[in-house]
């Protein structure tokens, strides 16, 4: 039950993060240390999404049986300015730290 209550958030992210910046999501299986996901040394707590700036993504823990752990991964999409238009590098943490397109 849990896992199937997984698979329709992990779906929800995808589709929610998709249309709104055609960015990426991925997820990965990750140790789980004292309840939270273990990736790479940062802790995730499930159900404490962690909004970062270096890289601008948001991480978000779930876990299974309480060993297992699944982070989701969500990141910000490509833009192309056309003419008259710019590139720039958006501040904070995401999604306020993606790319913008600025025109003049």
């Amino acid at each position: 039950m849990l896992f199937r209550s997984f698979l329709l958030f992990a779906a929800t992210v995808v589709l929610t993060e998709w249309q709104a910046a055609n960015g990426y999501v991925s997820i990965a299986e990750v140790p789980v240390e004292n309840g939270e996901c273990d990736f790479n040394g940062t802790k995730v707590a499930p159900g404490h999404p962690l909004n970062l700036q270096e890289p601008c993504e948001m991480w978000t823990c779930s876990t299974r049986d309480g060993q297992t752990g699944y982070l989701s991964v969500a990141g910000c999409g490509t833009v192309r300015a056309g003419a008259g238009c710019r590139k720039v590098k958006g501040d904070g943490v995401y999604p306020d730290c993606c790319e913008k397109v600025i025109c003049d």
